[in-house]
């Protein structure tokens, strides 16, 4: 059976600091990237809440919510602050979780699946053992 988009998505920033390992060398500069990602879990949950919510009005569709959790795997390849063996790979994983709104979704416990798009990345290094990353995924719900 094909899988079909709902048209029910959600954007996620994953912005934090990384820093190199002690057991590796300093940084002199980033060389590449690659940023995969890996959904954990994705369920969908009944909530008590209508959609839209306005007070006094006749119940309207029950808002249904996706909870999303996984890692987003990260490999920086930088050159060192060494003579010998000047490129380095440090890997990094960056838990995620994300709350989706689904109007009128399906009832809990529907299979459903979560297609994660890489949106936009961003590496700054800040010194020889920091870098500044800003990822943004696109995480599209399809049944």
């Amino acid at each position: 059976m094909a899988l079909a988009f709902t048209g029910i998505y959600t954007q996620v920033p994953v912005d934090s600091k990384l820093v190199i390992p002690p057991q590796k060398p300093p940084m002199e500069c980033i060389l590449d990237t690659f940023v995969t990602v890996d959904i954990e879990k994705a369920i969908v949950i009944d909530t008590p809440l209508t959609y839209p919510e306005t007070e006094g009005a006749p119940p309207y569709d029950q808002l249904r919510k996706v909870v999303v959790t996984g890692i987003v795997n990260i490999k920086v390849k930088y050159s060192a602050l060494v003579p010998d063996q000047k490129v380095h790979v440090a890997h990094f994983e960056a838990p995620f979780c994300a709350l989706i709104e689904w109007p009128d979704g399906p009832a809990q416990g529907t299979p459903i699946v979560i297609k994660p798009t890489i949106e936009k990345t961003v590496f700054l290094r800040e010194d020889e053992r920091r870098i500044f990353k800003a990822i943004l995924l696109r995480l599209d719900v399809y049944r």
